[in-house]
This record gives structure tokens, sequence and C-alpha cells, in this order.
């Protein structure tokens, strides 16, 4: 038995998303969502907050459970029965290293599963339409004016950092990764067409 934040380290979990066309008619309203989306999960990262968030997950409008089974998530610190703790980094990583970031080879890794799960076939039509639905462009702009430390990049090589590194960003200093896959696979949004070629074998 794992856990998600060991098969892809530092991997995307939640989304929100909006359509094209309502975003490029509220820009402001979308930009101010995204704003709000950065000071809350800089909230819930900080520790010194579990409790509090624990508190408000614990409300029967959102899970409505109590708040000792929601800790071990908050924390990392998982119970695997028999007194047994196991401690995984980074198991609930809701704003560090780049969390919130639109990376577009995240949006092309989970093409190639769809492809390789026979939902839609691989041309470059459905690749543009997968590439493009991320935005990091907006996202930037959204969070500018809060000099906030964002990637440089709109793409990375998936899997690739074996350890946290510091990368080039715009604003503050920025850490990211680990990345790694559980196979110790690579995904170069680069090299996609040799990527599918290669699962189809496996």
């Amino acid at each position: 038995v794992t856990v998600k934040a060991l098969l892809w380290r530092n991997s995307p979990e939640k989304v929100i998303g909006a359509r094209k066309a309502w975003a490029e008619e509220n820009p402001e309203a979308l930009a101010a969502l995204l704003r709000a989306l950065h000071h809350a999960a800089r909230w819930c990262q900080d520790p010194a907050n579990r409790g509090e968030l624990a508190a408000l997950m614990a409300k029967p409008a959102f899970l409505g459970q109590p708040e000792a089974i929601q800790m071990p998530a908050l924390t990392g610190r998982l119970q695997l029965g028999g007194g047994v703790e196991r401690s995984v980094e980074d198991f609930f990583l809701p704003f560090d290293k780049a969390a919130n970031f639109p990376w577009k080879s995240h949006a092309l890794w989970f093409y190639t599963q769809m492809v390789r799960r026979g939902q839609l076939p691989h041309t470059p039509q459905n690749l543009a339409i997968a590439r493009d639905c991320y935005r990091p462009d907006l996202y930037r702009s959204a969070l500018k004016p809060l000099g906030v430390a964002l990637p440089g990049a709109n793409a990375k090589v998936e899997g690739a950092l074996k350890v946290a590194t510091p990368v080039g960003s715009a604003g503050a200093s920025l850490v990211l990764g680990p990345d790694g896959f559980f196979d110790g696979q690579i995904f170069d949004p680069d090299r996609i067409d040799a990527y599918i070629a290669g699962q189809k074998r496996a």
C-alpha cells in the first residue's frame, strides 16, 4: 500500500477551471479568484493553522468528520495500525514548491495517460487542446502584483528532480521538487511522441 505523494512526488491534485469565454469576459474576477486561492493555500500550508483548518473542515458543511481524523493527512504522519506511524514528506502540500502553478507539462502528462487508456487518439489537435487548457500566463498575471516567486518556464521535465532544487523564478527564490515517479520514469514534454510510444510497449 502506498500514497499519492509517493506515486508521483509533488504532483498535481485538485484543479480549478473556468471556461475560456468566462475567463476572457471576467479577467478581474478570475485574477481575484486566483489571488484568493494563493492566500488560502499559503494559510493552509502554515503548520500553525492546522488545528484551525481541521476544525473548519470538521464542520458538517465540509467533511463533517472529527478533527482528529484529519490531522494525520495535514501533518503527513500516517497511522498504519498496531501503533505504527509513518511520516510521508510533502503528503499535504497546498502551497510550497509552486504547488498551484499550472504547468503545461502536467497537462501533457495527463494527456498521455488519456491516450494510453484509449480515451482519445493522439493527434496534433488533441495535443494542442490539452497543452492550451493550462494557462500559466493568466496565473502569472494574477499573482504578479503580490511579488511572489513564480516559475519562469511554462513546462518542465517531470520526474527529473531527485531532491528539492532552487530554480529560476520571477520574484523571490523558488524551490521545486523532488518530483519523481514511483517507477523512476522521466516525462519530457518535448519528446511526447516517444513517451506515448513507450507506454504502448509497457
